[in-house]
């Protein structure tokens, strides 16, 4: 509770600051939107001229890549731009700064700020997950439902863990910002590389988001078991989990690692 009232009195701050330049937020906004809904009027080209992709239908791929979006973009409020900074705080010797806070540097940089610019793409995910399941013959049964919840749960720390990661690499390589942009960005990095069947890749890119970058979790593998599909290794759609606690712990003692590690600017 404490710490709810912490972000709140954190997001107050910050959200004033950027209202101080409201055309600035709101174009930002609005860019974002349009950069979102680009995105789903595309997929949707694709489904005007392809009944299905790797055997899944138009509704069934938008469930999946939703589902993804809906963890990721909560993800996101809270950990990719401190992540996606860490490079250029330790360059200019701002990192050293989080070190003299009464809190841990990690918890200081995703309390200070509020990354509104994932709202659109959250309410978008919300209204195309909803659109999507429209003809989806998934019977939501109890453990339908504790297993989906359970696998949203474990998304999102999924995703926060690579996240971390990337932010953490920044204290070897200074420079990070193409390491976060590669892994994390949805736009163009290998997240982007989710939003349809990992069976359209060839084995290598599959190996890839089920064993290194286990993207791969966070939507195809529950969802395609959800929705009964077949897949070469049923045991992954239950793994989730298991992935999530694997990946939350190695970015844990990764990060610990480096902060005690870190060397400061003027050292």
């Amino acid at each position: 509770m404490y710490l709810l009232k912490m972000y709140r009195h954190f997001v107050i701050i910050y959200m004033k600051g950027k209202l101080a330049y409201h055309f600035s937020l709101v174009f930002e906004l609005i860019a974002n939107t349009i950069q979102i809904g680009v995105y789903f009027a595309g997929f949707m080209v694709i489904f005007h001229n392809f009944d299905n992709i790797a055997g899944w239908t138009q509704n069934e791929v938008l469930f999946m890549f939703t589902t993804s979006w809906l963890t990721y973009s909560l993800s996101c409020f809270f950990f990719w731009s401190p992540m996606k900074d860490m490079g250029q705080l330790i360059r200019t010797g701002k990192f050293d700064l989080y070190l003299t806070r009464p809190i841990g540097p990690m918890l200081y940089m995703v309390l200070q700020q509020f990354q509104y610019t994932f709202i659109p793409r959250l309410v978008l995910s919300v209204f195309f997950w909803i659109y999507s399941m429209r003809s989806l013959a998934i019977e939501w049964a109890v453990y339908a439902v504790l297993y989906y919840a359970i696998n949203i749960l474990s998304s999102f720390v999924i995703f926060s863990a690579i996240t971390i990661f990337t932010g953490a690499v920044s204290f070897w390589a200074v420079k990070s910002e193409e390491i976060v942009s590669l892994l994390t960005n949805n736009n163009h990095g290998l997240k982007n590389y989710t939003d349809y069947p990992v069976t359209i890749y060839g084995k290598g890119i599959g190996f890839l988001l089920t064993f290194i970058i286990p993207y791969a979790f966070t939507g195809y593998y529950p969802v395609a078991s959800l929705l009964g599909k077949s897949l070469p290794h049923p045991e992954y759609a239950y793994l989730s989990p298991l992935i999530a606690v694997i990946t939350g712990i190695a970015a844990y003692l990764l990060w610990n690692y480096g902060l005690r590690h870190y060397n400061s600017a003027g050292a």
